[in-house]
């Protein structure tokens, strides 16, 4: 199905930065993490408006700002937008610390459309389970680029990070549930070795997170960024209890 046109070129814009970005950072530890790992190397149907990447703690926070300023910056990035219908680039650099850097860019259409989105680089700590390949054949068809190498977490450390995400008592969202069905299910990602890798606590604490979602919070915070046949498939109360369910089954069978 065709794709919402603010979604499409927010989809681009990041597969445009992530190809300058990859070669700046090819020679330092990095990997492209959440819904844009899922959805660039993963076949993930869900949309995401922002980008989220882990560095080493090696690479400065100085190093780090004045590369992706010269990305965003860039005489090639704004050829490739203007195609687009991005008249400007506007970015600015609310947060900037050991721990965290982030962007936030206004791309700015024709007509003076804006339409937001974020890049956010964190250094909390880089997992080691880091694999190498290209943007999906889907996402490079559409920006008419060959393939690249850019660095990413594999499948089991998505779904890791997924059941953490779970656990946090301090996040709440149905994008997480979601996504670990499509990481189970859809690609048939191994579960067993979450119970030494996560343990049993946490596991008990996603398990029960996922009950307490309700249909209402997957229509808000899920269906607007699927297609619109997924989103006929997941629009009713029935299909999002099935969804739930599963998961909750394959999570309960590591805690028997």
């Amino acid at each position: 199905m065709e794709m919402d046109p603010g979604f499409k070129i927010r989809e681009l814009f990041h597969v445009f930065v992530l190809r300058q970005l990859a070669g700046r950072l090819s020679a330092r530890p990095y990997a492209v993490k959440g819904g844009i790992c899922l959805r660039f190397f993963h076949r993930s149907p869900r949309l995401s408006e922002d980008m989220d990447v882990d560095v080493d703690r090696a690479v400065p926070v100085n190093t780090l700002q004045k590369n992706v300023d010269a990305i965003l910056g860039s005489d090639v990035l704004a050829a490739s937008l203007h195609a687009l219908g991005i008249q400007t680039i506007h970015f600015t650099r609310p947060k900037q610390t050991e721990t965290t850097q982030r962007w936030k860019t206004d791309l700015i259409r024709t007509g003076g459309e804006r339409l937001s989105t974020k890049l956010e680089f964190s250094r909390r700590g880089l997992s080691l389970d880091i694999t190498k390949g290209s943007p999906s054949p889907d996402v490079l068809r559409e920006a008419f680029l060959a393939p690249f190498a850019v660095a990413y977490y594999a499948a089991p450390m998505m779904v890791h990070q997924k059941i953490l995400a779970l656990a946090s008592p301090s996040r709440t969202a149905a994008r997480d549930l979601f996504d670990l069905h499509h990481l189970l299910f859809t690609l048939q990602t191994p579960l067993e070795a979450m119970r030494e890798t996560v343990g049993a606590t946490l596991l008990e604490e996603a398990t029960e997170k996922i009950g307490r979602f309700e249909f209402q919070d997957f229509q808000d915070q899920v269906l607007p960024y699927l297609p619109e046949d997924l989103r006929n498939l997941y629009g009713s109360a029935s299909a999002f209890l099935a969804l739930r369910e599963a998961v909750e089954t394959r999570l309960m069978g590591l805690l028997t």
